[in-house]
Parts: C-alpha cells; structure tokens; sequence
C-alpha cells in the first residue's frame, strides 16, 4: 500500500505542467548606486532602481535582501520578458541621523547572481528645542 502511494505521488507530481526559468537571465541597471545627499530627519525618502531585461529568456527576481531594516525593497514577482523594463523601489527610514551606506542585493535567475546595489547619504541631526 505505502509503494502504490509512493508511486501516485510521484506519478501525480511529473505529471504536472509546471514553468521552468532559465538560468541565464541577463539584467542591466541604469545604475547601481544612488547617493541621497543630505536627508531632512524623518523624511519620507524613496528610490527606484531602473533595470532592463537585456536577455533572451524571461528574467525572474527571486528576492531582493538588503543590509538593514531601516531599506526596504519592493519589486516584480512576475516575469519579465526579454527587452522590457522594471524597478526596484527601496524606501529608506530616516529616522537614524548620521552617514549611511545601505547594500540591496538582488538575486535573480542568471549567472551573475546577485547584483549589488547602495544607496548612501546623510541624515541630518534634528534640532534641540
């Protein structure tokens, strides 16, 4: 009985129409890192990396993790077919005054995997009442 289940379940799971992604995706950012300068306290601070989809196979992000909590990133969960463009949106809290230098990486499905990304500024120091 245990083997005829065995042998369903691994029946069933081949028999299942699933998407294969290449591994050798190809993705172009227009750049890789972005100064912001000098930053009010607790502002609300935004960023998008622009990227292209320079391959021939659709390009999947897989997972974008960053250094820090205070980076947070958003990005396409869905395919992009070869030539078309995308963004990655960091928003950053500036709630930390001081020099920052933040890494995004971004790992996707090609060989290059993951692409480092920074973004960097100053906070200023707020104002004592």
């Amino acid at each position: 009985m245990t083997r005829l289940l065995l042998l369903l379940t691994i029946l069933i799971c081949t028999a299942c129409d699933h998407t294969v992604v290449s591994n050798n995706a190809s993705v172009k950012f227009s750049k890789d890192e972005h100064d912001f300068k000098h930053l009010e306290f607790k502002a609300e601070i935004n960023y998008s990396f622009l990227f292209e989809n320079q391959g021939e196979v659709p390009l999947l992000i897989q997972h974008v993790k960053t250094s820090c909590g205070c980076t947070v990133p958003e990005w396409p969960k869905k395919p992009i077919k070869p030539g078309e463009k995308g963004e990655i949106k960091i928003e950053y809290n500036t709630s930390h005054p001081g020099r920052f230098r933040k890494t995004i990486s971004v790992f996707y499905n090609g060989e290059k995997s993951p692409i480092q990304l920074v973004v960097k500024g100053a906070v200023k120091y707020p104002e004592e009442n």
